[in-house]
């Protein structure tokens, strides 16, 4: 199967110069846990997350949140998070994106996903986002499908 199958087409994305605060807004509204930052032609330029917002926000601190036995102060955290709000994403974006042309297919996409520790990626056509792919609803999609015949 094509990823062009089972992308999503909603483009949402933001731009560079959105803030911090605008994307967590952008985040949470749509419930995803990263987007495509695109150019004004819908090239895409980077990707951010809720991770790579959180390490914005804790810098220094990212690698004891691996461990639950660290538990950050929340007052902190909620101070550094509003003191950088106002910062363009362009500061804390991933710039080296991983992204999927529509023709890759699902297990190649699946495996890429897994290996770099992805949850969402942009699928792009020359550079032009025209959608994201998901790792929870793609593995959904191949459990679905039907089994190829045996040939045993």
């Amino acid at each position: 199967m094509r990823i062009c199958e089972v992308m999503d087409r909603d483009l949402t994305a933001l731009s560079p110069d959105t803030t911090l605060s605008e994307a967590i807004e952008v985040l949470t509204r749509h419930r995803v846990s990263g987007i495509p930052v695109v150019d004004s032609t819908g090239r895409v330029l980077g990707f951010v997350s809720e991770k790579d917002i959180v390490k914005a926000a804790l810098p220094g601190y990212f690698d004891y949140l691996q461990d639950p036995s660290f538990i950050p102060d929340y007052g902190q955290f909620q101070k550094r998070l509003k003191k950088i709000g106002h910062d363009p994403i362009s500061k804390v974006m991933a710039k080296d994106v991983v992204s999927f042309s529509e023709e890759d297919s699902d297990f190649y996409v699946a495996i890429t996903l897994i290996r770099n520790h992805l949850k969402r990626a942009p699928v792009v056509r020359d550079g032009i986002l025209v959608g994201v792919v998901n790792r929870a609803d793609l593995l959904e999609r191949i459990m679905m499908e039907e089994e190829p015949p045996s040939f045993a």
